[in-house]
């Protein structure tokens, strides 16, 4: 085969520079570094004096991972005795909204600073490693009261936390928050720790971040019937934490607060913005609420999709936590504090302090971001109060509702900046993305004929993607399967395949002499094939069946290498998204990245990960190679055909040439023929 033309070998040099310099290009655009302010929050000097005094000294912070709204507060959740408190007053219920993405990581720096966390923390909520991410050096409600007369915390739950405050916490005991497959041991190692600390009395916050129901939701969805007894369960632990808080005394100012980082979809992921995603319960707990409640009707329904009373901003929880445990506001919040707690003070001077605090801080934030009119103009409202008093501060009446429509305004200007992605760079990156796949087309456009079996090949598989017909199986089956030790059944299965694999292999290898080679990698193809039919959904195992049918019948084609390249490309992608993927990272299915581990290992479960998520794309770039294998060995036994049928040719056409020269020679020496006569009769007898 000739070498490329300079100019097309240039063109498919340019395109694959251009290739990583598009995504390094887009993803800066899409991550932009976002600074924060450094340092821990101080109380200012205020016109109203010194800050109020707080209700509460001690704070039991439970965070139950993927706890939906609906988990707690509708008809059919296990949470009855929460519900009961909300009935009798002793608990404020709302929905938490908590922007995307939904992935514990982010949702606990918004929890944590009040400020809204970016996509790039994402990628760093996957990882395992202890210096990916921290919140050592930023202000917090955790380094707030840490700060706070010596105070001491403790931790139990996922090691999120440890990760994102190293050295804060007093007594600590974190768990992976990975190995879904974990229901029970996952949640016991967090309640073991809960009747001694509740005996303790020298810690001022005490951190719970419960995994077992999130680990439900992504192993058999939010309808699964392990779901309701988590649930309650979880309301178990509510409840033994509120009758310690009603009968022990130095738990008698303690605050309760129960809520969930994310929510999850219907299919018990999270990640992206769906509603159930984005709308966690939060309950705030403890008998002296009852001053201020009469209690709201409970269980309750949504107003709209899973929106519960009152809705906040997951960020609101800081701003509150600060108003309520005595500490300033963490310097970076975006959050509000939230109003239905103001009644907790009986001075209207307190309330209007509450928020004129809560609005400084906030208004520190705006002024370094960039100046906004919009901003400015209701600043301007709420100064105008103070200088038109006279010396004396305005009414609490009157400061109240404008510091709160200040800080409203505010906290929606600033959220929508912390997604202010660079445009230029992301246009920038897509353009060269567009490049270099145009590079690509102009370089195979001239070799390249459009198969008419490719385009219904991407069509079939678009349009059988049709899982649900395979939800069921019949009765009696299921029966004999639940009998069966499906671990063994397991291990047998695959030692089985191993060993046949291996004599077939070593059979043919014998008897083929050479032609192993080709034969080991069809059986490593087929081998792959298992793994990912193991590694998929259930529902999603008759694809497998079509996509096998496929590329028999792309073999049978003899496609060129550049037809069966594109071929496989179009199936490739196609296959993710009939496989039930999307581009939204909810629909990243942890369920099947655990099966065969006993424990968490970053290197196994990253690679059973990648293989039940991207199992289409694998399946065809296997079956791809193979297809360019055998084009191969078929362009190399055409080419040894042609060979040997122009050596045949050729020994032809040499006997032809020997016969006739015998002949002459044999004519010349026969008497009364002339050798021209002779010449032509050979010819003649030749040609007929």
């Amino acid at each position: 085969m000739s070498a490329p033309a300079p100019l097309p070998r240039a063109l498919l040099t340019i395109a694959n520079v251009l290739i990583p310099v598009a995504v390094l290009t887009f993803a800066v655009g899409f991550f932009p570094y976002k600074p924060f302010i450094p340092g821990l929050a101080g109380y200012g000097p205020s016109a109203y004096g010194s800050p109020p005094d707080a209700p509460f000294d001690k704070v039991v912070f439970m965070v139950v991972d993927a706890l939906r709204s609906d988990f707690v507060f509708s008809n059919t959740s296990g949470f009855k005795f929460t519900q009961s408190l909300i009935s009798a007053g002793a608990a404020l219920p709302f929905t938490a909204h908590a922007t995307s993405p939904t992935i514990t990581m982010p949702r606990v720096k918004a929890i944590t600073t009040g400020s809204i966390p970016s996509f790039l923390d994402v990628i760093l909520n996957f990882a395992e490693s202890d210096t990916t991410s921290t919140l050592a050096y930023q202000d917090t409600w955790l380094a707030q009261l840490k700060a706070k007369d010596g105070g001491k915390l403790v931790m139990y739950g996922d090691d999120t936390w440890l990760k994102l405050f190293p050295e804060t916490f007093e007594r600590a005991d974190g768990t992976s928050s990975f190995f879904v497959s974990d229901f029970t041991e996952v949640d016991n190692n967090v309640t073991r720790h809960v009747p001694d600390e509740l005996r303790n009395s020298d810690w001022n916050a005490m951190i719970m971040h419960y995994l077992g129901l999130d680990h439900i939701g992504h192993k058999a969805g939010p309808l699964s019937p392990n779901m309701v007894p988590k649930q309650v369960e979880m309301d178990a632990i509510v409840k033994q934490i509120y009758e310690a808080m009603e009968n022990q005394s130095h738990l008698k100012d303690t605050l309760l607060v129960l809520c969930g980082d994310h929510g999850m979809n219907e299919g018990g992921n999270h990640g992206g913005s769906a509603p159930g995603e984005t709308s966690p319960a939060l309950v705030f707990m403890s008998p002296k609420l009852k001053k201020i409640s009469n209690g709201l009707p409970c269980p309750s329904s949504p107003s709209q999709d899973f929106d519960y009373y009152t809705k906040v901003e997951q960020s609101d929880i800081a701003p509150t936590l600060a108003g309520l445990l005595g500490f300033p506001v963490p310097l970076n919040n975006l959050g509000v504090f939230i109003p239905d707690f103001l009644p907790l003070w009986s001075k209207g001077s307190d309330r209007a302090q509450l928020l004129m605090r809560n609005a400084f801080q906030i208004l520190q934030i705006a002024n370094a971001t960039f100046p906004r009119d919009e901003l400015a103009c209701k600043w301007l409202k709420v100064m105008d109060l103070f200088q038109g008093g006279k010396g004396q501060p305005p009414k609490d009446q009157d400061v109240v509702p404008l510091a709160l429509e200040f800080c409203r305004a505010a906290q929606d200007v600033l959220s929508s900046t912390a997604s202010n992605y660079n445009l230029t760079l992301l246009i920038v990156g897509a353009a060269l993305a567009t490049g270099s796949m145009a590079l690509a087309i102009a370089v195979i456009s001239p070799n390249f004929i459009p198969i008419t079996a490719a385009g219904i090949f991407y069509a079939l598989v678009t349009i059988l993607d049709a899982p649900e017909l395979v939800r069921g199986a019949s009765p009696a089956a299921m029966a004999f399967l639940e009998g069966l030790n499906l671990v063994k059944l397991a291990r047998c299965v695959f030692i089985g395949v191993l060993v046949g694999v291996g004599w077939v292999v070593l059979r043919e290898s014998a008897e083929g002499k050479g032609r192993s080679g080709p034969l080991i990698v069809d059986a490593l193809h087929d081998f792959l094939a298992l793994i990912l039919v193991t590694q998929t959904r259930a529902s999603n195992i008759p694809l497998f069946l079509i996509f096998r049918v496929q590329q028999h019948f792309l073999t049978q084609l003899n496609l060129q290498p550049t037809e069966h390249t594109l071929t496989s490309l179009l199936l490739s992608h196609t296959s993710f998204f009939a496989l039930g993927n999307s581009n939204a990272i909810s629909s990243i299915d942890l369920s099947n990245a655990y099966n065969g581990v006993a424990g968490y290992n970053i290197v196994a479960v990253g690679v059973l990960l990648f293989l039940s998520n991207w199992a289409g794309p694998i399946y065809w770039t296997s079956a791809s190679i193979l297809g360019l294998l055998d084009s191969a060995r078929w362009s190399r036994g055409s080419a040894a055909l042609r060979q040997i049928m122009r050596e045949k040719e050729r020994s032809k056409w040499q006997e032809v040439g020997a016969k006739g020269q015998s002949r002459k020679i044999a004519g010349a020496s026969e008497p009364g023929v002339s050798p021209g006569l002779k010449d032509l009769t050979v010819t003649n007898s030749e040609g007929l």
